[in-house]
């Protein structure tokens, strides 16, 4: 008797970080859901920084099928979906955040002074 596909819905969040003239992606996951719909509202429930966004892709749990998941949706920090990935929009985010908390992002690191 074979046994029924079960597909999960992870959610994956990205934020900028590092210092404005450097700045890279990191990424977690955050979240795993039973359908689309509920990882969405997931999603619109979480606050998060602007300089982020995030992504949701299926899985079929314990497939041998390492060509599963091509399927991908993306998110902006507010949950509004976006044809891609936010890279762009985050990074000038993640800048205009630094320019504003200046105490947190020194323009010269304290050890080369």
């Amino acid at each position: 008797m074979g046994q029924r596909k079960r597909t999960i819905w992870v959610v994956m969040h990205y934020e900028i970080m590092g210092v404005p003239d450097a700045p890279r992606v990191d990424s977690v996951q955050f979240h795993v859901s039973s359908s689309l719909g509920k990882a969405e509202e997931y999603i619109r429930s979480v606050l998060v920084d602007a300089h982020s966004w995030w992504q949701v892709h299926p899985h079929v749990v314990d497939t041998t099928d390492f060509a599963e998941g091509e399927e991908v949706y993306y998110y902006s920090h507010r949950g509004t979906r976006l044809r891609t990935a936010a890279t762009g929009r985050a990074v000038a985010a993640f800048r205009r955040h630094a320019a504003r908390n200046p105490e947190f992002y020194p323009v010269h690191p304290p050890n080369e002074e």
